[in-house]
């Protein structure tokens, strides 16, 4: 009789082992995915604050050069001579 309780006893300890490496894993991958997530999110707002500052400067010199009189320089060279389309149509520019 005392066989079998002994061997559910290992059993038990042998269960609460794998349930304290398992809680000690979730610990380990919670600060990993945490610190992914905080890096990310900081990548991701470099890639967002980039364009905008740059939409801003170009904003504020248009502002100043209509501001001034100045008519924009958007000449045909700068232009090209025709807009390639995603499935590799082309359009002819007006």
């Amino acid at each position: 009789m005392n066989k079998p309780l002994s061997e559910k006893e290992k059993l038990l300890t042998m269960l609460a082992d794998v349930y304290d490496q398992l809680e000690e894993l979730e610990s380990v991958l919670e600060a990993s995915f945490s610190d992914l997530r905080i890096r990310l999110n900081n990548e991701e707002h470099g890639k967002l604050t980039e364009p905008v500052q740059s939409l801003s400067a170009l904003e504020k010199k248009f502002v100043h050069t209509t501001q001034y009189g100045e008519i924009p320089d958007f000449s045909i060279n700068q232009v090209p001579k025709s807009l390639k389309l995603e499935l590799g149509y082309s359009l002819p520019l007006k």
